[in-house]
């Protein structure tokens, strides 16, 4: 103990070591990646309505109360939430499967019982297995899913963005190359072979004549008069 390094007592001492800990544990990047793909797969985005804004933020009803996996979230939902939330209609937040009682071993998440494993932290009855199982759990809830939330909302996030943009330019690219007057009938002329349609069905009729177009000539040189031929 030294009061002049801050640790006064023994419930000092273990709070420092577990802050030591719970660094370390959120600091392996194989853990903190697979835990971060897990929650992508498996968490669901919860999203509330804020107390006493009901009324007001009618517009939003469709997500006053929603749980639906993160990672199959439409774009225009996701959005809409994200929008509801800055509007300050929703309260939004990232919810991770629980373990059933039979399963978890103590632990409340499959998030925990990874921090756990990595770190063969088990209750086997030793005098600091019950703090260091305590720890691993802080770790999850106090330091570890705060950054993957944020992480994941911000994936989700760009995600929609991307989305949304693909959308928009599929929809303005079959505006762009529809025909002008919808699905309409048209009809139009050819100035080689004479008035076409749609139809591949229509051809020319056999009275048509094939005379060549009519070409004025110059105005000749000794007169005022003009002369017109049609070329043979």
């Amino acid at each position: 103990m030294s009061e002049e390094k801050g640790i006064a007592d023994a419930a000092a001492a273990l709070e420092g070591a577990r802050q030591i800990l719970m660094e370390e544990f959120t600091e392996v990047a194989e853990l903190v990646g697979g835990i971060r793909e897990y929650l992508w797969e498996k968490g669901l985005v919860q999203s509330r309505v804020v107390e006493g804004k009901q009324e007001e933020g009618l517009k939003f009803a469709d997500y006053f109360n929603v749980d639906q996996p993160i990672k199959n979230i439409p774009s225009h939902r996701a959005l809409a939430l994200f929008r509801g939330r800055r509007e300050g209609f929703l309260r939004i937040s990232l919810v991770t499967p629980e373990l059933p009682p039979a399963e978890n071993n103590g632990f409340t998440n499959e998030c925990e019982r990874r921090i756990a494993e990595k770190f063969q932290i088990k209750d086997e009855g030793r005098a600091a297995d019950a703090w260091l199982k305590e720890t691993a759990k802080f770790a999850w809830s106090a330091k570890l899913f705060p950054k993957l939330e944020s992480e994941l909302e911000v994936r989700l996030r760009e995600k929609a963005e991307e989305e949304a943009i693909r959308v928009f330019g599929r929809n303005l690219q079959d505006l762009l190359l529809a025909a002008p007057a919808g699905q309409r009938a048209t009809m139009g002329l050819d100035p080689g072979t004479g008035p076409a349609s749609r139809s591949p069905s229509w051809t020319r009729p056999a009275s048509w004549s094939s005379q060549p177009p009519f070409i004025p000539t110059s105005r000749a040189s000794s007169g005022t008069s003009r002369s017109r031929h049609w070329p043979s």
